[in-house]
């Protein structure tokens, strides 16, 4: 199952790269997706189709996911890890990714491209491709198997591996 929360935390569910289900958001309006998507009022249906979008220019929950990407924006919780991997603030992130669940990586452009389009992983399938996409760019994903979200493993992972920041 492929559960994501978007847009004020509309809770969306995606089956076969498209929106199942999409929750109620919390808020009426965002000023970021008004200013890059023109998004006026947050409902469930602008949530489901900013997935669509995500799905279809981006291929999230997807063999076609795109693991690279420019900042989005300069104050995401991605951009913040890769701005922290690339002056050696930190040594590695713990971060997530639709399609693999926890992955662990001191690739800056990783950290980016995984979590640029994500707002909140809540639950992923495993897609080989993905995964094996993540090994190429040199990251680790924890669980393969069924790509589960554990950040208190990932970071046990992380500190086994040598990683001290």
């Amino acid at each position: 199952m492929n559960i994501m929360e978007l847009l004020g935390r509309s809770r969306i569910k995606v089956e076969g790269e498209k929106v199942a289900e999409a929750g109620q958001p919390m808020i009426k309006w965002c000023p970021l997706f008004d200013k890059i998507r023109g998004i006026k009022e947050v409902t469930a249906e602008s949530a489901a189709a900013n997935m669509e979008f995500r799905i279809e220019n981006h291929g999230m929950f997807s063999p076609r996911r795109k693991l690279r990407m420019d900042t989005f924006v300069g104050f995401g919780a991605s951009e913040s890890m890769m701005t922290g991997l690339k002056s050696g603030i930190i040594d590695a992130a713990v971060t997530v990714c639709d399609g693999a669940g926890t992955v662990i990586t001191a690739n800056p452009d990783l950290v980016q491209g995984m979590g640029g389009y994500i707002s909140g992983l809540v639950e992923s399938d495993p897609i080989p491709e993905v995964i094996e996409g993540i090994r190429q760019m040199e990251g680790h994903v924890l669980f393969p198997q069924n790509a589960k979200i554990d950040q208190i493993e990932g970071a046990a992972y992380a500190a086994a591996a040598g990683y001290k920041r």
